[in-house]
């Protein structure tokens, strides 16, 4: 019986020590398996939400800038062509004004003009000087009061009157019984328009008393 046990617990210790075995095996076979389980895939980081909610904002608010960019550059180059055109009619305005400023008085003076060629044509059949005269007064009178309605007037008679630099321009100076620098006679008559001189009067002024000469 000794003998039977003996060899039952032999061959026990035979099946454990296969069992360590495989055991062993198993776990050098699961190793590499266990160290690949362990490799971590790398974490691929999502923009959350928020984040891309604001990017689309910016875009929106960059959008809405461009659109004013391009209409307030809109606004300026329309600005500047009307300035353009501004420029160009007051320059055309401008010209015309000078050369048609004498229109109106061009016009006005027309009739006298007509008078004047009817004179001559009447003085070259005309008998009677008086006739004439009165013809030729009447149409210088009628130029004066054109000029009149232009606030131009000629100037008063300034025989006997002291020289006036503002007025009169002195063409000649010789003696006279008159006190010196007043005037002798009126070469051309002098205008205004308004309070401003057009031509100053043209006048022989005087130079004094003439000096007696002294006996050799």
């Amino acid at each position: 019986m000794k003998d039977i046990y003996d060899t039952y617990l032999k061959n026990q210790d035979q099946k454990q020590n296969l069992t360590n075995y495989e055991d062993t095996q198993s776990v050098q076979q699961d190793e590499p398996i266990e160290a690949v389980n362990d490799i971590k895939e790398p974490e691929l980081e999502i923009p959350e939400i928020h984040e891309t909610a604001e990017a689309v904002s910016e875009i929106d608010k960059l959008k809405e800038l461009e659109k004013e960019r391009d209409e307030l550059k809109d606004q300026v180059l329309r600005v500047a062509a009307e300035l353009e055109n501004y420029r160009r009619r007051a320059l055309k305005e401008k010209r015309e004004m000078i050369d048609y400023a004498n229109e109106r008085l061009i016009l006005n003076l027309l009739p006298l003009l007509d008078d004047l060629g009817k004179a001559v044509e009447a003085g070259k059949k005309a008998v009677d000087c008086d006739s004439m005269l009165t013809g030729l007064d009447l149409i210088y009178q009628k130029a004066l009061k054109l000029f009149e309605n232009e606030n131009v007037k000629i100037m008063e008679n300034t025989v006997g009157k002291p020289f006036d630099v503002n007025e009169h321009e002195a063409v000649m100076r010789m003696p006279s019984e008159l006190p010196e620098d007043y005037i002798i006679s009126e070469v051309q008559s002098g205008y205004t328009m308004k309070d401003k001189v057009l031509r100053h009067a043209k006048v022989v002024t005087s130079a004094g008393e003439p000096k007696e000469e002294e006996n050799e």
